[in-house]
């Protein structure tokens, strides 16, 4: 599974990454910058998962070079399962997101 990452916007100033993936399937992981590529302080960066059905989003702090390799260790994110739009703030810095959708499609995105 390769892994991508968000593409900048010149119009906003911020790194963007949004997709839709079929139901029961679960996306490739989307790299996220490393913590000194990133301030924090001033791009709060936040991720968004809408599904049609029961979706997840998961996070891993696994290496780069395991994400790549497909050997990451995938945790849920901390709102778990949700069946409506539900949002939430990266606090911390961790190496890639995916989403997996349990049943229906899920519209998914990433704001850095």
């Amino acid at each position: 599974m390769p892994a991508r990452k968000p593409t900048y916007d010149d119009n906003t100033g911020r790194s963007i990454f949004s997709e839709s993936i079929l139901g029961g399937a679960t996306s490739d992981p989307v790299l996220l910058p490393s913590v000194h590529q990133m301030d924090l302080g001033h791009k709060p960066s936040s991720v968004f998962c809408k599904p049609a059905g029961t979706a997840r989003l998961e996070f891993t702090l696994s290496s780069r070079a395991a994400v790549e390799a497909a050997t990451a260790i995938w945790v849920p994110w901390p709102n778990g399962d949700v069946t409506v739009t539900t949002t939430a703030g990266i606090h911390s810095p961790v190496t890639a997101l995916r989403c997996v959708s349990v049943g229906g499609a899920c519209d998914w995105g990433i704001l850095i």
